[in-house]
């Protein structure tokens, strides 16, 4: 078993119920497809717990059919009149004639008679104190007899001989004359060795079936949150954290997938043998069964405290571990922080206090483990302790068969095995079920992105962008863009700039249709965004934005994108026009040079040339320039400056930016304060005016004097 700790990954408080029917229906659904899979491998269950449980029974035939072969000599004329007459009565069928009117009764026949007889019987003297061995009816028990005629007595077909006849005998004549019973062991022993290799072969197959299915199931299930993440819009991801989405494609899948594959087979597996065990002791003895099953309402009792306990205990330590978890997110995201500020020690001596309480609510969980388990085990042995004694009992009263004793102590164990397990499928189940209700919650969200209105193919134009009257916000009744009225001409370049807040990147954001507007309209060539295809859209409109996103892939795979519409020629043409095919050419592999994750090899510079590359390879109407130069070198803003005179040739383009050699060019430069636009023109307009824009333009020359004066020192 798994150690007390080992339960898969769970967050914070977050903790399911061990057993929650809805989630597991929900769950179901991914079944559906494979419902003959799981059905022939619950069959393959079912076989594979019946030959199992065929093992101690085939024991059980071994000992009493072969091993102990015995008889008992009873004297009806020792006994009185009524105890004959009764003994007749019960096993008439099954004497065997013998010497002197007595009969010898097979101890199988024995057993089946009345226990207050029996015991009469012995009482009168009328039963012999040693067994007899009842031969077998061979040409060598025949020989036997007559070599040995004062120990062999015939009854009726056959010969039997007092149990410590038979031990003097020598050893080879023993094995001659039990020899057909060596046989039969053997017998049973391949039956044995069969049913433990049928065991074998259908759980091997059985868990096969299941792991590929819920492999399978899991495939399907990642498969669909990640293509329901893909459609997930700007105000979704600006509240999920993204170490939380990748959890749930990973973590809580591979939580589900153990849930299905362990605890759910196990559980389904341990019911069959449980109920298998009742209904085979209470077949094997009646009474015997009752004895063991006994201890059931304990069992059941100790289950229910434990799940209890054990729930109390998992909810602490996932309390301190989400604690510790938030805790390392902070201190490492902030490290430079820490540092700068001297607060390692104070860091320390947090993370040690909630270090120390993760190992109590550690050391909580072990108390209920090692609680359990040897409570477990404790009950065991009494069921072993209750079986010895009152059925070894039995056994000595020939009311029991030593074969059905072995079998029960087989049994029992058993028994006990699923029991045992429970701490672990408890866990198992808490953390699946905790994972299954996160994963749902999330394919449950809404926050999809927007359908268009009407599914008609755009047509080609020259890329003319209008706002129409928009106001939009992020917040209900918090507009951050107010009834904004603007038409972008074809092929024209507009700046936008403003202070931190002003609404630039809100307005990027609805022209990619990333949000819609609350009122008004976003259109390109006249057509609504709301009523273009997503595709269409992204064939027209293209970014380039501050943070260069480079996949861990090829040169080329982050240019294309696998594009099928980005060929070799739209390639090359996009690399010498974004100016990246010289540092691209000089690479090791050039566009088959593997980047790596984050592309780090790159320098600030290089990263945005591809990313100018990428975006104009697609042949785009439409091109909106994030900040692409705020956080490049010199060196490498002077490349990007001289490359978007050609990038941006032909297309409309929506610029902004805060650095003058950026937007100096522009054909128009729209100044935005709180939402709205407040002066527009070219750059020399806009600095005889005065106003918002001539301020801005002197601060950010100011800040450039100091930055250099800085440097220079």
């Amino acid at each position: 078993m798994a150690p007390p700790g080992d339960f898969g990954y769970m967050e914070g408080d977050q903790l399911g119920k061990p057993y929650d029917f809805r989630l597991l229906k929900r769950l179901a659904s991914y079944g559906r497809p494979h419902l003959a899979v799981i059905l022939f491998a619950s069959l393959l269950t079912l076989l594979a717990t019946g030959l199992d449980l065929s093992l101690p029974y085939i024991t059980r035939l071994a000992i009493d059919n072969y091993m102990v072969r015995q008889a008992l000599e009873v004297r009806p004329g020792d006994a009185p009149p009524e105890l004959a007459a009764r003994l007749r009565q019960g096993a008439g069928a099954s004497f065997l004639p013998g010497r002197s009117g007595a009969v010898f009764v097979p101890e199988t026949a024995w057993r089946k008679l009345d226990p207050r007889l029996t015991a009469k019987l012995r009482q009168a003297g009328a039963v012999s104190k040693d067994p007899f061995y009842l031969a077998p009816q061979t040409k060598e028990a025949e020989r036997l007899a007559g070599e040995h005629p004062r120990v062999f007595i015939k009854a009726g077909e056959r010969w039997v001989i007092a149990t410590p006849d038979l031990a003097r005998l020598p050893e080879a004549q023993v094995r001659a004359l039990r020899a057909p019973d060596a046989w039969g062991l053997a017998r049973l022993a391949l039956v044995f060795l069969l049913a433990a290799a049928g065991v074998f072969i259908l759980g091997y197959f059985q868990t096969m079936l299941l792991e590929r299915t819920g492999q399978e199931m899991m495939l399907a299930m990642r498969q669909q949150l990640y293509r329901h993440l893909l459609g997930r819009n700007e105000f979704f991801y600006g509240r999920n954290p993204v170490g939380k989405l990748v959890t749930r494609l990973t973590n809580d899948i591979q939580n589900l997938n153990e849930m299905f594959t362990s605890a759910l087979v196990s559980l389904f597996q341990d019911f069959f043998v449980i109920v298998g065990i009742v209904l085979v002791l209470l077949w094997l003895d009646f009474y015997l069964a009752l004895v063991c099953l006994a201890l059931t309402p304990v069992v059941g009792a100790l289950a229910w405290a434990f799940s209890r306990l054990a729930r109390d205990a998992f909810r602490r330590l996932q309390g301190h571990l989400g604690r510790i978890n938030s805790w390392l997110s902070e201190t490492l995201d902030g490290m430079a922080v820490i540092k700068l500020f001297r607060a390692e020690r104070a860091g320390e001596e947090k993370f040690r206090e909630l270090n120390d309480g993760y190992f109590a609510a550690g050391m909580r969980q072990v108390k209920v483990f090692t609680v359990f388990l040897p409570i477990t085990e404790l009950l065991s042995s009494v069921a072993m302790a209750l079986i010895i004694y009152y059925g070894g009992g039995r056994v000595i009263q020939d009311q029991l068969s030593l074969g059905t004793l072995v079998a029960f102590i087989a049994y029992m164990q058993m028994f006990f095995r699923p029991v045992r397990d429970l701490a672990e499928k408890y866990n198992i189940m808490q953390a699946a079920m905790a994972s299954g209700e996160r994963i749902f919650h999330l394919l449950d969200n809404d926050q999809a992105l927007p359908a268009p209105r009407t599914a008609a193919p755009a047509q080609p134009g020259p890329g003319q962008v209008e706002f129409r009257g928009v106001t939009f916000g992020y917040e209900p009744g918090r507009p951050v863009v107010h009834e904004l009225d603007l038409t972008i001409p074809p092929g024209q370049s507009w700046a936008v700039v403003g202070p931190t807040g002003a609404g630039k990147t809100s307005l990027v954001n609805l022209l990619l249709r990333l949000y819609d507007p609350d009122q008004g309209s976003v259109a390109i060539d006249g057509v609504d965004l709301r009523d273009m295809d997503r595709k269409d859209l992204a064939k027209r409109v293209a970014l380039v934005s501050q943070e260069v996103f480079l996949l861990s892939g090829t040169v080329k795979d982050n240019i294309t994108l696998h594009r099928p519409e980005v060929d070799q020629e739209h390639l090359e043409r996009a690399l010498e026009v974004s100016g990246a095919a010289e540092f691209v050419g000089r690479l090791e592999a050039g566009l088959d040079t593997q980047l790596g994750e984050g592309a780090r090899r790159l320098s600030a510079g290089q990263r945005q040339l591809l990313a100018l590359a990428r975006a104009v390879a697609g042949e785009p109407r439409v091109l909106v320039l994030d900040e692409a130069t705020s956080s490049v070198d010199p060196v490498s803003e002077r490349l990007i400056q001289k490359a978007l005179p050609r990038v941006m040739a032909g297309r409309t383009s929506l610029v902004v930016a805060h650095r003058l050699s950026t937007i100096r060019r522009a054909d128009n430069i729209l100044v935005m304060h709180q939402g709205r636009v407040v002066e527009q023109g070219r750059h020399q307009e806009l600095m005889d005016l005065d106003g918002l824009y001539a301020r801005l333009v002197r601060l950010q020359r100011l800040k450039n004097k100091e930055d250099h004066h800085g440097n220079g020192d």
